[in-house]
């Protein structure tokens, strides 16, 4: 996928989301049952965050940040990719949750970039909204995981 606009950043945000979905489903069945509950339930919330998503970009239009979107990606091409958990270590919850840590700090590190970058208000406070869709998403995954660590 190649990311040049803002309305591809939305579809790129969606896409990360369900992938990291898929991917919590693709190891599922590797982990003990503790930790699929674990992971069923981040799965879940990933495939919430991506319907979110959709219903944002259905009633914002930004243009404006086009070059930046632009810009990001083409220094940031790793981005694009999008890294699996790695099977080869033991999947734990430290390791589960140090995943999704680094992978949703991608996406935060992005809207933070648009944000400082936004000339307008409404640009702004629309990317302030996504970006605090993606902070508490990750917070609120971190604090289940932490209660399921202390079960």
């Amino acid at each position: 996928m190649q990311v040049k606009t803002i309305q591809q950043v939305y579809d790129w945000t969606v896409l990360f989301h369900t992938q990291m979905a898929a991917n919590f489903h693709s190891v599922k069945d590797l982990l003990d049952e503790h930790n699929q509950m674990l992971v069923d339930y981040y799965l879940q919330y990933e495939k919430k965050l991506a319907e979110d998503l959709v219903g944002f970009k259905a009633i914002t239009e930004i243009n404006t940040l086009d070059t930046y979107c632009y810009e990001y990606f083409a220094e940031n091409p790793e981005l694009i990719t999008f890294n699996d958990i790695s099977t080869d270590q033991q999947i734990d919850e430290k390791a589960i949750q140090v995943y999704l840590t680094t992978q949703h700090q991608k996406v935060i590190d992005l809207y933070e970039y648009l944000v400082s970058r936004a000339d307008t208000e409404q640009s702004k406070e629309k990317l302030e909204r996504l970006l605090e869709l993606e902070h508490q998403g990750l917070k609120q995954m971190m604090q289940s995981s932490n209660r399921h660590m202390d079960m």
